[in-house]
């Protein structure tokens, strides 16, 4: 199972686990044994319904609720109050609004919460965001990063290369930013451009690599570990030499 078919599956998890034929599941969680990022992506996954299932069940609606939305339709059904003996099928339906109301405002709780979540990125739609919002734009007019996540350069040679302080980048056009971009500056290859970083939760179709081998689209070049996807984007220099350089010096 490759990791793009993994990802959708974990979608479906855990609420249609049961749904899944025994050997999909099963591949599944071979898959999952041996593949980090997609492992990350599926305990996040159940972390946000489990945190979703605890923000409805949380939800403080007044222990009277019921009731009060029992007296107030009652109130404004004509004669519902004296006659209730008289039209039992009335006070069942008044019963039954009330208790969908009820449901409704727990429902809409759960609702805002869950849409509050991210939405997940194509691989492409970072690099092309990347290469819009950067690329040849100076510094003085991109936004310092807003720290929607915790962006740091792990690696000690991008660390060498890297500025200190990030900007950032909004690719999903909601509030907030998607990408942290760190400005690269390496002399001895002639090479100026961006190194950028996303959650990698975030994104759909994760790159295999480990470390920067392959080019996207003659501009960029793309990779991940347990915790990142990263984009390499060339303004000035090689993406190609920088991918050479990495690979010689097992970097």
């Amino acid at each position: 199972m490759d990791c793009h078919t993994a990802r959708q599956m974990i979608e479906m998890l855990p609420r249609a686990a049961h749904d899944l034929p025994s050997a999909e599941e099963q591949a599944l969680r071979d898959h999952l044994a041996h593949c980090p990022p997609c492992l990350s992506a599926a305990e996040e996954v159940g972390e946000w319904d489990m945190s979703l299932q605890s923000a409805m069940t949380s939800v403080p609606v007044p222990d009277d609720l019921h009731e009060r939305l029992l007296s107030q339709l009652a109130r404004s059904t004509p004669q519902a109050g004296r006659n209730a003996s008289q039209f039992p099928d009335r006070t069942r339906h008044i019963r039954r609004i009330a208790s969908w109301l009820a449901f409704c405002l727990v429902l809409f709780a759960g609702s805002v919460f869950w849409l509050s979540r991210a939405p997940r990125l194509e691989l492409a739609s970072v690099e092309n965001g990347a290469i819009q919002q950067l690329r040849n734009r100076p510094d003085t007019g991109l936004a310092a990063f807003d720290q929607s996540f915790a962006a740091a350069v792990a690696d000690s040679k991008w660390q060498k290369v890297c500025q200190s302080s990030p900007f950032g980048v909004n690719v999903d056009k909601r509030a907030g930013h998607d990408l942290a971009a760190f400005r690269v500056n390496i002399p001895s290859l002639r090479f100026r451009g961006w190194l950028v970083m996303v959650p990698i939760s975030r994104i759909v179709d994760v790159p295999p690599s480990t470390y920067p081998d392959a080019v996207h689209y003659a501009q960029t070049a793309a990779w991940h570990d347990d915790r990142f996807v990263y984009v390499c984007l060339a303004e000035q220099g090689s993406v190609e030499a920088l991918i050479a350089q990495w690979n010689s010096s097992a970097a």
